[in-house]
């Protein structure tokens, strides 16, 4: 493991990084030039009761790769860019597989799973700029209270409140600013 580390900072100098860890790892990393950060939660109070049919999308519907791949909307807080591959492999081979929804209206999918009366919001991938007043009209839920974002949302109409929360470590290097509170997107951990 050393070996490759020291090969990938070597060849990616210049370049920030990240990467998430488990408990067993926390140690290594900072041998590495890679610092602790820790993560918090957007959430927003929200009622959503949509009695909207749901538009589901399979995994492996070409739709999912589109949406994709053209998403417009990133967070000017915290996003990764170029990151289409890996937002896939989440999709094909995590948990999410019953969780893509297709809002034609808005041209957009979404990646949401409803727990009781909290809806995590896991990815928004829009193929033009929408605001969040219009896409809480078209979430296919209903009985929800409560919106927890697995990213840093990036609409203006929207009021949020940084929470905290147990998560797995992440380590960045190279990155050049001060984070503060923020939430990195759960679809491009790796």
């Amino acid at each position: 493991m050393r070996i490759l580390m020291e090969h990938i900072i070597k060849k990616y100098d210049n370049v920030p990084m990240y990467l998430s860890a488990n408990d067993s790892v926390v140690d290594f990393y900072p041998k590495f030039g890679f610092k602790r950060v820790y993560e918090k939660l957007p959430v927003c109070e929200c009622a959503i009761n949509n009695d909207a049919m749901p538009n589901k999308l399979s995994y492996d519907d070409p739709k999912v790769w589109d949406y994709v791949y053209k998403r417009m909307n990133f967070s000017p807080k915290l996003d990764c860019l170029n990151s289409a591959s890996i937002n896939i492999f989440h999709i094909y081979w995590g948990y999410l597989k019953d969780c893509i929804y297709e809002l034609p209206e808005l041209d957009t999918m979404v990646i949401a799973e409803q727990r009781g009366e909290t809806l995590k919001l896991i990815g928004v991938f829009s193929r033009r700029d929408i605001c969040f007043s219009d896409l809480v009209k078209y979430l296919p839920f209903i009985n929800v209270k409560k919106i927890e974002f697995g990213f840093m949302p990036y609409w203006s109409d929207v009021n949020y409140i940084m929470k905290e929360y147990e998560k797995d470590p992440l380590f960045v290097r190279g990155v050049r600013c001060d984070l503060g509170d923020f939430k990195f997107p759960e679809l491009s951990i790796t």
